[in-house]
């Protein structure tokens, strides 16, 4: 690609300026820019990048400055694991004092992201024509990109594509042979500002940015032979320290390598029709079915060009066909002048195909070594490596069509593609611009409702679990508003050494004492907890510490009863313990009059009828607590989905993992009733009692030709008791 005149410096600035703001408006709206503005913040990634800076603005500064010691306690990290892009989160810090709560600048850093996409588009596009009006049109293409707007209110650290497209431009932008010795170092300069960019703003961006500079300096010694050997090794040491400085003060080195990989490569991956499968992001091409459940479920792997691209494309294929450009020509000049990149765009697309590879609805596998996919792991989202060959294949597009027709027919065909692309790819973002342009909120909704919460978190300096969070959303909103401290936590990475070691440690206190006065304790439902078989020990004192249930959610408050500046709580609240507790002979109906659904039942179960409750997966389970007595057997009344073609319904049952019944007949719709003999051995009261119901040969009514019910329905359980 050769380079042409660039525009005037004042065109060259504002214009990509003007064109991004109004992208921004149109795509997320005036509300979304908002710093006060939460209401969109409604759960998931979004709030997790929200609650990892507001835990890092309430902590104090650390060395590196990264770490975010509030957020996770003991086996808390930094804010690079929150993707909550430390290259803002650290100079707002600074500024903390000064802002107010709620403040959050997911807006602020997305009207950036459109803007800097803007003005890079412009100066890639740059190379190939001087034509504002065409630089114009074509950075709309790059702006209305599909797989970056699909990140805003999902991950919005990842909108920064900017920083790929400037390091395009670093690779494409020759640099003469006879340049000063102070212009190359300030080309050095320029790579280690946007590497530090990068490491600033998300790990796959950084990996990116990083195969790109190594491309383009391997081209500059090689092929334009611009740099020399000592130049490269020089700058090799300065950019690689910078990084790795950079990073380590980011806080990504706050978590063992170990526990900074993950499982799940080749699971999200490109696949290899991925630039025209619109997966609903148009009006006009229907999606291309994906087979592979993972792969069709999630976004991971979103590659589509839009109509608009997709008509520049035909346009230029056009031009090959009738000969106005010839393509051999094209491809040797490509690879001859920018040999190095190319061999980068194919490795990082290779690895986005993952060795799972795709070709639209059919997969193929091929086997890798154990090392070789713990190692690709690291960048398990591999589909996010396809980004520079994205962009590349659309701005060769662009290249090949403007040296192909004359000016006034390329003006036409990149104003025909700019329209198409905006309204295409509205088919996806209007529903976006509808969830973040909600009515402006400066407050959170959670299921905190009770003045409780309040008092607790003026009171309490930590709020903690005994168990991995599964309600992170509520209580990190509660601590983060008032600096709190917590381990309800979600991160992209975590040191699960010191995760299992600090659970450990709230257990001891809860099972052990003494309990931590400044602690509030929220506790897993018995049914779910891990540590279910040890909730008879608590260790509290019932006439000082607070046990109780409030909106939902367990609650063990030391101290509470003696806190004169504290509420008194309802007693119909509170819990006189918190196991519960059966009898011999008591029936436990899993009916919607009875409780045992929500008190017992666990996974597999389908919803509850005035009968009871269906199986609708191979297994499902129970767990009940042991009654005093010693009992011998436990008592299970079923129901059986029957037909003609299916006279009778075949379970096995485990307890505890143990098989105390296989190949048992339930042969009546209706009244199965069950003896099942407990295994021997001392029963303690309250002890945990796993029932697994294996249901075998279950069918649907569909199947059997009664109706359009497709669940699978295995034992129908009525209600269970304990009996000798």
């Amino acid at each position: 690609m050769s380079v042409a005149h660039l525009p005037n410096k004042g065109t060259s600035i504002w214009m990509p300026v003007l064109i991004g703001v109004c992208a921004f408006l149109i795509i997320a709206g005036p509300r979304f820019l908002d710093p006060t503005n939460v209401a969109w913040l409604v759960g998931g990634d979004p709030l997790q990048h929200y609650l990892g800076w507001a835990f890092y603005r309430s902590s104090p500064w650390t060395w590196p400055v990264g770490l975010n010691p509030l957020y996770g306690m003991e086996f808390s990290n930094s804010i690079v694991f929150t993707d909550s892009i430390p290259l803002l989160a650290i100079p707002f810090k600074a500024i903390s004092q000064f802002l107010p709560y709620p403040f959050q600048y997911l807006g602020i850093w997305v009207l950036l992201c459109f803007v800097l996409q803007a003005y890079f588009a412009f100066r890639l596009i740059s190379l190939a024509t001087n034509s504002i009006a065409i630089q114009c049109l074509g950075s709309v293409l790059f702006l209305f990109s599909p797989p970056l707007i699909f990140r805003l209110s999902l991950h919005e650290s990842l909108m920064g594509h900017f920083i790929i497209l400037a390091a395009l431009y670093l690779n494409l932008k020759p640099i003469p042979k006879s340049i000063e010795t102070n212009k190359k170092y300030l080309y050095s300069f320029a790579w280690i500002i946007l590497l530090s960019i990068a490491v600033l703003t998300h790990f796959y961006l950084a990996v990116m940015v990083l195969v790109l500079w190594m491309a383009d300096l391997i081209s500059r010694v090689f092929a334009s032979k611009s740099s020399s050997f000592k130049d490269a090794a020089m700058e090799s040491v300065l950019v690689i320290g910078v990084i790795i400085f950079v990073a380590w003060q980011a806080g990504y080195l706050a978590i063992e390598g170990a526990s900074g990989a993950s499982r799940g490569f080749g699971d999200f991956r490109t696949n290899l029709l991925a630039l025209f499968n619109s997966r609903g992001w148009s009006y006009w091409l229907r999606p291309i079915p994906l087979r592979d459940a993972v792969e069709a479920s999630t976004g991971e792997g979103f590659q589509y060009l839009g109509a608009g691209s997709l008509f520049l494309f035909l346009s230029a294929i056009f031009a090959v066909i009738t000969r106005r450009i010839v393509i051999t020509s094209v491809l040797a000049t490509i690879w001859r002048k920018n040999r190095f990149l190319v061999l980068s765009l194919m490795v990082m697309a290779l690895i986005s195909f993952s060795n799972r590879v795709g070709f639209g609805p059919w997969n193929l596998a091929f086997p890798l070594p154990e090392l070789v996919i713990n190692i690709f792991s690291v960048v398990r989202a591999s589909s996010r490596l396809f980004w520079p060959l994205y962009y590349i294949i659309l701005l060769v597009i662009m290249w090949v069509t403007v040296k192909s027709y004359p000016a006034r027919n390329t003006l036409l065909i990149f104003s025909i593609a700019a329209v198409v692309q905006i309204i295409d790819t509205s088919a996806g973002w209007l529903a976006i611009r509808e969830k973040v342009s909600m009515p402006v909120s400066k407050e959170f909704k959670t299921k905190l409702n009770n003045p409780f919460w309040l008092s607790s978190g003026l009171h309490y300096k930590n709020v903690v679990t005994n168990d991995s969070p599964g309600v992170w959303e509520d209580f990190g909103i509660l601590a983060s508003r008032y600096g709190m401290a917590t381990n309800m936590t979600y991160m992209a990475r975590v040191d699960g050494g010191k995760e299992v070691r600090f659970l450990a440690s709230i257990r001891d206190q809860l099972y052990r004492g003494p309990l931590d006065t400044h602690s509030l304790y929220i506790l897993r439902d018995w049914k779910n907890a891990p540590d279910k078989a040890n909730y008879n020990f608590l260790r509290y004192n019932a006439e000082t510490d607070l046990l109780a249930r409030i909106d939902g959610f367990n609650i063990l408050a030391p101290g509470w009863k003696n806190c004169q500046t504290c509420p008194k709580v309802n007693k119909n609240f509170e819990l006189p313990q918190f196991t519960p507790v059966l009898e011999i002979d008591q029936l436990v109906e899993f009916t919607k009059a009875g409780n045992g659904r929500s008190r017992f039942m666990l996974n597999g179960w389908g919803y509850t009828e005035e009968w009871g409750t269906w199986a609708t997966q191979p297994v499902a389970s129970t767990v009940l607590p042991m009654p005093k007595g010693d009992p011998t057997k436990l008592v299970i009344k079923a129901n059986a989905f029957l037909t003609s073609n299916h006279p009778r319904q075949i379970v096995d049952i485990a307890i505890n993992g143990a098989r105390v019944a296989d190949q048992t007949v339930l042969n009546k719709s209706q009244g199965n009733i069950l003896e099942i003999k407990l295994p021997r051995g001392p029963k303690l009261p309250g002890e945990p009692v796993m029932i697994e119901f294996h249901s075998l040969g279950a069918t649907s009514p569909m199947t059997a030709g009664l109706g359009a019910d497709d669940r699978t329905l295995g034992i129908g359980l009525v209600s269970i008791q304990f009996a000798r």
